[in-house]
């Protein structure tokens, strides 16, 4: 590990950059390989027709939301958003070019087959923006639901709709009112027949879920209750009276007739307008009613209302078809309670209900009565009941912040258990609420993760955890392993029987039928996990494509390959030529429900090459040990979705799974130049048709291409990085040049970017005011993270300058987080960059080690040991590299202008670390601004605060890097004013 002290920090690097002056590394000088030949031409787009962007425009850019097919898969359903600005619905038919387009719209569903189409029409923007600050106008504002009909074009509209849904087979839809008065506890909901488009009022109701099959619904509503004065009549039989007639009524008059408020559960069926009522005995609260996937079954929790933050015991109610009503099942499992932390699962088959049980509460105690003498007056027990008080123990599992960062969530932590329905038969999977079961389809076994033994250590060493392996018929729990990074995950076979874990770069094999493991592809000689981790933890693992059906062999990603490794020791490497292309090929799933593969059907996989960045999809075989290119090229491909109900399965005995008809598939194609709209393709991509054009005014604006180059650093390492050059860009011109960073950028080079106004430079905007974008990979030293960012920059800016690209006199620098404490640092080593921007920068490492994550309440001691910052050892083992590689300490040396950004709010830096070098550079009467925005958290939310600092940065750039006048809060400030 090398480690930087003061003394070599201020030698000059041992080899000499070109305009370099950045400390010395204490690397032995070798000599680099030279970079990539690469000649970036003059842009053949003429602009005479263009304009730039202007942030106005970026914030009209739209992306695809809430996409989604009927369960034909005939007909697609989206909506438009843009950053800023109203949403617009689209409605798509797959294989025609038949499209509706609704304007305001947004959430939209479609119904079974198609036929119908949901969507939320709210009020436009500048409505809502102008009935801001007046209540009554804001309830007054739009919020209805349109109806549309695919196969007419008709659409109707249904005026101040909260919720919506249709039926399961897509003959009914479900209209849930908004709310009258905010205080009101129930909503009207209204079952609309789409044949006739005749409603129907249901009453007043909490809540409903509708039947993923079928036209059933269950809903909630409130019901009034009487003592019984007959002596055999139970709480259960009270006399429940019409919910309407007491909708209105209020918490005194039920008082005064010693009226109790009840709920219940009614199951309508919308074909025939049937309803059955289900009202559970004490059910003064009725949560999570969860239907089976066929809609056959249903459950629903039943107890007393809880008070905040406390804890009741559930009963949970059962009914299916083959029952005349809802019956209560017999949960009991002695000192623990039904938790409505969980809502209650149904497995996909239907033959079990995962829940989740919780230690019984305990009673809290009465608070105290007022003073009734001087006694009672002056009593320490009362006085001390009003302390606040929290205490912060060194054996703590949790540290105080993080347990009140997690305290609601702790709430709902429950142990998790199985009810088998055939049987009447309850499996206690676990007896500690910190158990997570990994939901899965096995109906043999399960995979539970336990964090425990390891909450202390977290503090510095990041997330530990245990595996466990558990028999859901008998709860038997056998250990998989232990102490394994929490994102190493166990991969369960097919049967359940087996599990294949990574640990300490080997691959195993558990046994659950005798509980033995043994090591797969000991004898392979490739690398399990990443080559390239450079953080001082384990590796993680590539991961594994999925088991063989017969569970003879297992597929596992290497660095590039696809291994079939068999549990009779033989291992084949599916893709040999995978590594040589540096082409990483990895399993597209297409079903997430198939718990294994078919070694008869091929694979479809997407490349990756991890040289030239091109993308693509291919065909594996595995029968054939084949491996075919459907489409590859110079953009970036992802799978979205398969469509498998476009060519409907045959039924036939006679046919084969691989002579069953080939799916479609759902797929984005993009570039930096090009959206990521929606594309279908049929399965070997011969056919490809573009589905989706959310931004056609693209066209209008001054874009730029994105191109590859590479270079090395002065320790013989190659880096690579994107060039973004602007329509019109002339060759023989040098440009000022933005570099934003982070870690590996690089692999981006077709990625689009995303149009949105946020704490990130948007990269076509600065094409458009005449800037080319650098962004360069970082590779990081343990210990050295400050001078591994400046040895991986500057030799690429060196190259930049080598190419005439950059005016070196006016290159800039910008990064946010993690890259704006490389910033900040970087400027303590060079020059070289005429102003720098870094965005919620750590400053100082030797306070920051011991400071808080307040969103998540976790201490940053382990980010420094073995996570990003890649320090190594403790503070207290070894103190130099914390104070070598923090900014504040070098202050001093700052000669760019610098501006530093933090909101007061933030969550994962503490905004401290920007005062810290805000008043260190301050009172070195160095060139500095914070920007302190004020309720932000370490990405600023507010719209109004990203919109101001994209502003400034472009000011900032401007003034330095093309000789701008200076704006005024960087040449004089601005007094503090309070925000209201």
């Amino acid at each position: 590990m090398q480690i930087f002290n003061k003394k070599s920090r201020q030698l000059a690097l041992c080899v000499a950059i070109a305009f370099s002056t950045f400390g010395c590394s204490q690397l032995t000088a070798i000599k680099a390989p030279s970079p990539s030949p690469v000649m970036i031409t003059a842009s053949s787009i003429d602009t005479a027709q263009l304009r730039p962007l202007t942030l106005t425009d970026v914030m009209q850019f739209r992306e695809i939301k809430g996409r989604s097919l009927s369960q034909n898969q005939q007909w697609l359903i989206y909506h438009a958003e843009p950053d800023y600005g109203d949403s617009t619905g689209y409605v798509r038919h797959l294989l025609s070019e038949q499209t509706f387009t609704i304007a305001n719209a947004d959430r939209g569903q479609l119904n079974q087959n198609g036929h119908f189409a949901l969507f939320r029409q709210q009020a436009p923007l500048l409505a809502r923006e102008q009935a801001k600050e007046d209540k009554a106008a804001r309830e007054a504002l739009a919020h209805d639901v349109l109806l549309l009909n695919t196969q007419t074009g008709v659409q109707t509209l249904f005026s101040q709709i909260d919720k919506f849904a249709f039926s399961g087979d897509g003959q009914f839809a479900f209209l849930l009112s908004r709310k009258k008065e905010s205080k009101d506890k129930t909503q009207l909901l209204q079952v609309l027949d789409l044949a006739t488009l005749s409603l129907t009022a249901l009453g007043q109701v909490m809540d409903f879920v509708v039947a993923p099959e079928g036209d059933l619904l269950a809903f909630v509503s409130v019901v009034s209750t009487e003592p019984s004065t007959e002596p055999n009549e139970t709480a259960a039989s009270a006399k429940v009276k019409d919910a309407s007639v007491n909708h209105n009524s209020t918490p005194a008059m039920n008082a005064s007739k010693n009226v109790t408020e009840q709920q219940q559960v009614t199951l309508y069926a919308a074909a025939s307008k049937n309803s059955q009522v289900f009202a559970a005995a004490n059910a003064e609260q009725i949560q999570h009613l969860v239907f089976s996937e066929d809609g056959q079954q249903l459950v629903f929790l039943a107890g007393a209302k809880a008070e905040k933050n406390q804890e009741t015991a559930q009963q949970l109610w059962y009914w299916s078809v083959q029952d005349a009503t809802a019956k209560p099942l017999v949960i009991n499992q002695a000192g623990w309670i039904l938790s409505a932390g969980e809502a209650p699962r149904f497995s996909e088959d239907g033959q079990r209900i995962f829940l989740g049980l919780r230690p019984e509460p305990i009673v809290p105690a009465a608070p105290l009565a007022a003073p009734q003498s001087a006694a009672e007056l002056f009593a320490t027990e009362r006085l001390l009941a009003d302390r606040k008080l929290q205490v912060w123990h060194g054996q703590d599992d949790r540290i105080n912040s993080q347990q009140k960062a997690e305290y609601q969530a702790s709430l709902k932590r429950t142990a998790p258990a199985v009810f088998w329905l055939a049987e009447q038969r309850l499996v206690v999977l676990s007896t500690d609420i910190e158990d997570r079961l990994y939901r899965c389809e096995h109906s043999e076994a399960a995979l539970i993760s336990n964090g425990r033994p390891y909450f202390k250590q977290l503090t510095w060493q990041g997330r530990l955890h245990d595996i466990w392996h558990v028999n859901l018929k008998t709860g038997q729990r056998q250990q998989v392993f232990a102490a394994n990074p929490s994102f190493e995950r166990a991969h369960l076979s097919p049967s359940g029987r087996f599990v294949l874990y990574q640990q300490q770069g080997q691959l195993w094999l558990f046994d659950s039928s005798n509980g033995q493991r043994q090591q797969l592809a000991a004898d392979v000689k490739v690398a399990w996990v990443d080559e390239m981790h450079d953080r001082p933890e384990p590796a993680p693992s590539y991961g594994i494509a999925g088991w063989l059906a017969d569970e003879s062999a297992v597929l596992v990603y290497d660095r590039f390959a696809i291994w079939q490794l068999g549990l009779d020791g033989n291992s084949r490497n599916l893709t040999p030529d995978s590594r040589e292309q540096a082409l990483q090929l990895r399993r597209v799933v297409t079903d997430d429900t198939a718990l294994a593969l078919d070694p008869q059907l091929p694979l479809l996989l997407r490349g990756f090459n991890e040289d030239n960045k091109t993308t693509g999809f291919y065909q594996l075989d595995l029968a054939a040990n084949s491996l075919t290119t459907l489409v590859s090229g110079e953009k970036r491909y992802d799978f979205v979705e398969a469509l498998s109900e476009l060519t409907p399965v045959t039924n036939s005995a006679d046919v084969t799974a691989a002579q069953q008809p080939k799916p479609y598939y759902l797929f984005t194609e993009q570039s930096f130049r090009q959206f990521p709209d929606l594309w279908l393709a049929n399965s070997d991509f011969s056919q490809r048709k573009q589905l989706t054009e959310v931004n056609p005014q693209q066209a209008q604006f001054i874009w730029g291409d994105s191109h590859l180059i590479d270079w090395y650093t002065a320790e013989g390492t190659r880096l690579q990085g994107i060039v973004l050059t602007p329509d019109g860009y002339d060759a023989t011109k040098r440009y000022p040049v933005l570099v934003y960073y982070y870690e590996q950028f690089s692999d981006r080079l077709y990625n689009f970017n995303q149009m949105k106004v946020n704490h990130r430079p948007n990269f076509p905007f600065y094409l458009g005011q005449d800037y080319v974008v650098f962004l360069p990979d970082i590779r990081f030293r343990e210990g050295a993270p400050g001078p591994s960012a400046t040895e991986s920059l500057l030799p690429g800016i060196d190259r930049l300058i080598e190419l005439g690209i950059a005016d070196p006199k006016a290159i800039g620098l910008h990064g946010h987080s993690w890259s704006g404490y490389q910033t900040a640092f970087v400027v303590t080593e060079t020059d070289r960059f005429a102003a720098a921007v870094a965005g919620a920068p750590v400053s100082n490492m030797t306070s920051a080690y011991s400071g808080i994550r307040w969103q998540t309440g976790l201490a940053r001691q382990f980010q420094y040991e073995t996570g990003q910052s890649r320090i190594g050892p403790s503070m207290f083992e070894n103190l130099t590299p914390y104070i070598d590689n923090s900014p504040i300490f070098f202050a001093d040396r700052i000669n760019t202008p610098l501006v530093i950004q933090f909101g007061d709010k933030d969550g994962a830096v503490p905004w401290e670390q920007g005062i810290e070098l805000y008043l260190a550079m301050r009172r070195l009467n160095k060139d500095v601004v914070m920007l302190h925005y004020e309720g932000e958290d370490h990405h600023l939310a507010r719209f109004a605060n990203k919109l101001d600092y994209s502003i400034k940065m472009l000011e900032f750039f401007n003034h330095y890097l093309k000789g701008e006048p200076a704006p005024a809060w960087w040449q004089q400030g601005q007094p503090y004013r309070p925000n209201n």
